[in-house]
């Protein structure tokens, strides 16, 4: 005589795998209404340093630069792409909505004189150092 178990996990499977499936292509599907940060770069030299921001699809008025006790700060907002009500969207990866970065300084720096300019979607901050961080040589007597 042959016992046979059922299991209702095993009965079940299908769904619970497809259930597995849709919460992963929700996730991935929401990718594009998660927080963003734009990509930097910052460079030092003997009297300043540069940061650079990929900012595309942004304009200028949408970004905000500021400065306090050596911390500047970059916060803006990248809306969302107007979306046509006939397409169909297939794939949807451009990111949108608020973002804030705040990079500490490691020199005292010269707050008054700040520049920045935007061009091409790039934001391009320079930050000139105060005279007491800036390198020199000293001679020895």
């Amino acid at each position: 005589m042959t016992i046979i178990r059922r299991y209702p996990m095993l009965r079940d499977r299908r769904p619970l795998v497809d259930d597995l499936f849709e919460s992963f292509l929700d996730s991935f599907n929401s990718f594009s209404n998660v927080n963003w940060s734009p990509v930097v770069d910052l460079d030092e030299t003997n009297n300043e340093y540069v940061l650079h921001a990929e900012l595309p699809g942004m304009n200028k008025k949408d970004i905000e630069i500021s400065v306090e006790n050596d911390v500047l700060t970059i916060a803006g907002e990248k809306k969302e792409r107007v979306k046509s009500k006939e397409a169909n969207c297939h794939i949807s990866e451009i990111a949108f909505g608020k973002f804030s970065r705040s990079f500490r300084l490691p020199a005292p720096i010269d707050s008054e004189k700040i520049e920045a300019k935007w061009e091409n979607g790039i934001l391009t901050v320079n930050i000139p150092k105060n005279d007491v961080a800036k390198a020199r040589k000293i001679e020895i007597r």
